[in-house]
C-alpha cells in the first residue's frame, strides 16, 4: 500500500512478486513472524511429491478453522482454501472480491508453470507475543529502505515513477504494435499500484498513529499519498484519467508525443511526492529502533 514498483519487462503485480520471482520465498513467512506467528511455505513441487501428506495437513488446518493460503503467481490465483470434499480431491477457495467459496479440483489447485515458486502457506502457532504498536512502528520504519530500491533489475518508490515516466516520454511504446500491446503488464498495473497506494494507505497510517501518538508526522505522509491519488483521478481535469493516461489508456495515446509528455510529467510529480515521503520518513525514523 506504500511502494510504487516498475520494471519492463513486467515482473509481477507488486513488490511481493519481486520476492517470489527472485526465489525469496521466506519473505512471505517473515511477514507472519513479524506478527509473532510461525508459518511454513510448501512449494507446489513438494505438494505433488507428497499428495497424501499435503492433503492431510490441509484438512487438519481447515478443520481447526485456519485457512491455507495459495500463493499462485504462475498457477491458480492467490487465494485461501477454506473447505474440502472427498478427502480433499475437491477444495473450496476464496479469492479477490468473492465472498462465496468456489470449488476447484486438487489437480487444478496445484497446476503451476513454476512449481518451485508457487505454493501453499500454512500459518502456525503464535510463538511470541508482539506489541501491536510495535508491529505498526516497524512497518513504518521499514519504508525508507523499500522506497530507495533502484537497480538495473527493478526500482521502487521515487525511482519507479521516474523510470516509468522516462520510458513513456522517450518512446518505449513506439515499438509496440496493437497486436503486442498487453495493457495490464505494460501500463495499467502501475496505474493500479499508484491508485491503490494513494487511496488505501490512510487507514493503516491512522491506526499506526493512534497506537504510536509520537508519530504525528504520519498525518503529512497521509496527505502526500492522498495527493498522488488526486494526480491519478481528481485534479481539475489535469489528472491522469483526464489525460488518457489512467486505466483508460490506449496505445495511440502512449504513442502521441504531446499526450505522453503530459502523462509523463504527472507521473514525475508522483515521484517527487514519493521522494518527499521518503525524506520525511528518514528524518523521523533513522536510528530510532
Amino acid at each position: 500500500m506504500f511502494v510504487q514498483h516498475y520494471r519492463q519487462p513486467f515482473m509481477g503485480d507488486g513488490i511481493n512478486a519481486y520476492h517470489q520471482v527472485g526465489g525469496d520465498l521466506g519473505f512471505f513467512c517473515e511477514a507472519f513472524a513479524k506478527c509473532g506467528y510461525t508459518a511454513d511455505f510448501v512449494p507446489i513441487r513438494s505438494l505433488l511429491q507428497n499428495k497424501a501428506e499435503s492433503l492431510q495437513m490441509l484438512r487438519a488446518y481447515i478443520e481447526k478453522g485456519i485457512p491455507v493460503i495459495s500463493l499462485g503467481m504462475f498457477g491458480p490465483p492467490c487465494s485461501v482454501f477454506v473447505g474440502y470434499e472427498a478427502d480433499g480431491e475437491t477444495l473450496f477457495y476464496i479469492s479477490g472480491d468473492n465472498d462465496v467459496p468456489q470449488p476447484i479440483s486438487w489437480d487444478k489447485a496445484v497446476e503451476s508453470s513454476q512449481p518451485d515458486l508457487d505454493g501453499w502457506i500454512f500459518v502456525g502457532k503464535k510463538n511470541e507475543e508482539r506489541d501491536l504498536a510495535g508491529i505498526y512502528r516497524e512497518a513504518i520504519y521499514a519504508l525508507p529502505d523499500l522506497l530507495a530500491a533502484d537497480n538495473e533489475d527493478h526500482c521502487f518508490g521515487p525511482a519507479a515513477f521516474y523510470r516509468w515516466a522516462d520510458d513513456i516520454q522517450k518512446g518505449y511504446f513506439d515499438r509496440i504494435t496493437p497486436e503486442t500491446f498487453d495493457i495490464w503488464p505494460m501500463y495499467t498495473n502501475f496505474i493500479c499500484v499508484l491508485a491503490t497506494n494513494g487511496s488505501c494507505c490512510h487507514e493503516f497510517l491512522r491506526r499506526a498513529k493512534a497506537l504510536n501518538p509520537d508519530m504525528g508526522y504520519l498525518d503529512e505522509i497521509s496527505r502526500l499519498y492522498k495527493r498522488t491519488a488526486d494526480i491519478w483521478s481528481n485534479d481539475n481535469g489535469k489528472d491522469l484519467e483526464a489525460l488518457g493516461g489512467g486505466f483508460n489508456v490506449t496505445l495511440q495515446t502512449l504513442q502521441a508525443p504531446e499526450q505522453r509528455e503530459k502523462i509523463a510529467a504527472r507521473i514525475r510529480e508522483c515521484g517527487d511526492l514519493a521522494e518527499t515521503i521518503r525524506k520525511i520518513l528518514i528524518k523521523h525514523t533513522k536510528g530510532a529502533l
